[in-house]
């Protein structure tokens, strides 16, 4: 009898988890991507700087992007790692309609020779107000 009840209850928490799993993204909540982009070693000085170019646009222009952050593996130089965060879907939904995402898209189709875009769920998310120089921390 415990054998069956143990295993219904392991049936019923995984058909919860799939609902969660196919339920709808809630609209407020922050969206946070990874990109894991590779590019072609004989443009990575062009697409590097393409990339700060749209980097620095997006938080600035955009209400919604809270966050870019932009790093290179340092035994390989050409796998570039994105960490994006977006106040919310309809934010990221606008970012990647924005015209300085666009023309990054463009300008840099030939140079990514591998995209890979990884959905995560945020759990913690601080950062210092004022960078390097300290200030009030702020988590969401």
């Amino acid at each position: 009898m415990m054998k069956v009840i143990t295993m219904a209850i392991g049936v019923a928490l995984l058909a919860a988890s799939e609902v969660a799993l196919n339920a709808a993204p809630n609209p407020a909540q922050p969206v946070v991507r990874i990109a894991e982009i590779e590019v072609d070693p004989q443009q990575l000085d062009a697409y590097k700087a393409i990339l700060a170019e749209e980097q620095e646009a997006s938080v600035r222009l955009e209400p919604g992007v809270l966050m870019l952050h932009s790093v290179a593996i340092t035994d390989n130089p050409t796998h570039i790692r994105l960490l994006e965060v977006y106040a919310s879907q309809s934010a990221y939904e606008a970012h990647i309609k924005s015209p300085h995402f666009l023309r990054y898209k463009t300008s840099t189709e030939k140079m990514v020779t591998s995209l890979k875009l990884i959905p995560t769920t945020p759990i913690l998310l601080c950062a210092k107000s004022k960078g390097h120089a300290g200030g009030p921390v702020t988590c969401m």
